[in-house]
């Protein structure tokens, strides 16, 4: 059987065990708020106070209005997160899990799964923090938001490709993770998150974001959700070879690593 074949089948198997990761991503969400008054409700109050106070001082220093930047802002950050948080988390997937993966013969993506959904429930809640956020300044929302719903389904690919690469690649580069969090926290303030593209452009600094995969991935959701609209095709184009990328990478670490995982753990 070839590395990709097998790598298909464990995938479609951890998929059928979905009560398994689900119930495994739920728990860790509610043992983060446990004794929490608030509970996961600290999610919404935090990127409230966070957008709010940063969005209303970023868009007096952009010369931006208040009522178009901070949805950009809020849709930006909140997939910055969830992106930075597949990434991260990912990296500790098979670590974290160490006592289920030598217990039990469950495939190993289950796992990564599982970081899945602990970074889906913040997402969900973040958007729907967007669509408050539209409502609050009366700003329209069109049928061409619903081209979010694809670039979505991009979004989630990548963001799993991301978190499979690194929780095999950390299970033998422990550092790894460190290292990532290092790296995302200086990407995410020259990524176009805080700022729009065309500040970039004004100051020829366009190569900073076209050679920034993760510009593109918040991109897709992005600019239908603000402009009701799809992106730029040059944005999905980029997006698919993206997506191809990191799918090549992943089958040949998964053939490098995956039999090799229960002995590095």
């Amino acid at each position: 059987m070839s590395a990709t074949t097998e790598l298909l089948n464990n995938n479609l198997k951890a998929l059928k065990n979905w009560r398994v990761w689900f119930h495994l991503g739920m728990a860790d969400i509610r043992n983060k708020f446990a004794r929490s008054l608030v509970g996961p409700l600290w999610i919404l109050l935090n990127l409230t106070l966070w957008v709010g106070g940063i969005g209303t001082v970023y868009a007096a220093l952009f010369h931006q209005e208040v009522q178009s930047y901070l949805p950009f802002l809020t849709i930006g950050f909140v997939v910055w997160g969830f992106l930075a948080q597949t990434i991260t988390d990912g990296g500790n997937a098979f670590v974290f899990a160490e006592g289920y993966i030598k217990q039990f013969t469950y495939p190993k993506q289950i796992y990564v799964l599982r970081v899945m959904v602990n970074a889906t429930v913040p997402l969900a809640i973040g958007i729907a923090i967007f669509f408050l956020v539209m409502l609050i300044f009366n700003n329209p929302i069109g049928l061409g938001a619903l081209w979010a719903l694809p670039g979505l389904m991009l979004l989630l690919v990548a963001a799993y490709f991301h978190a499979s690469i690194m929780a095999y690649a950390s299970v033998r580069f422990r550092d790894l993770p460190h290292g990532m969090t290092s790296l995302l926290q200086v990407l995410m303030f020259v990524t176009p998150i805080f700022f729009p593209v065309k500040t970039l452009k004004e100051r020829g600094l366009d190569f900073i974001y076209q050679l920034n995969p993760l510009y593109y991935l918040i991109e897709v959701v992005r600019h239908p959700l603000v402009f009701s609209e799809p992106a730029a095709m040059e944005i999905y184009g980029v997006t698919g070879g993206y997506l191809v990328l990191l799918f090549v990478v992943l089958i040949a670490v998964a053939k490098r690593f995956d039999k090799r995982v229960v002995y590095m753990l």
